[in-house]
């Protein structure tokens, strides 16, 4: 996780499980390494939980300070990873305020 050597940052989603008396080792579940979310910056990042598509899973809202534009407006955009019951599917933009 971090910058890469290219500039790009790397992304990963990792579990710990509770088994009551302690976590289990962590776990990756997803990472960014095919670039399809683009480059995260984990300072721009505002991870939370729930359950964001009523299923009863615990799932995954990142929202994103994407910054600055060339036009001087700041744009945002929420992320959400939900959950499979096993593991978690690729993160989806749900929103993105340049598209309001």
């Amino acid at each position: 996780m971090g910058q890469q050597s290219d500039g790009n940052n790397l992304t990963s989603l990792w579990t710990l499980t509770s088994g009551g008396n302690g976590f289990a080792n962590p776990v990756k579940k997803w990472d960014n390494d095919d670039r399809t979310t683009g480059s995260w910056s984990w300072d721009r990042s505002k991870p939370v939980t729930g359950d964001f598509n009523g299923d009863g899973k615990t799932d995954v809202g990142i929202l994103y300070d994407y910054g600055q534009q060339t036009g001087g407006t700041n744009r945002t955009g929420l992320w959400r990873i939900t959950s499979t019951g096993t593991g978690f599917d690729v993160p989806a933009l749900a929103w993105d305020s340049n598209n309001r």
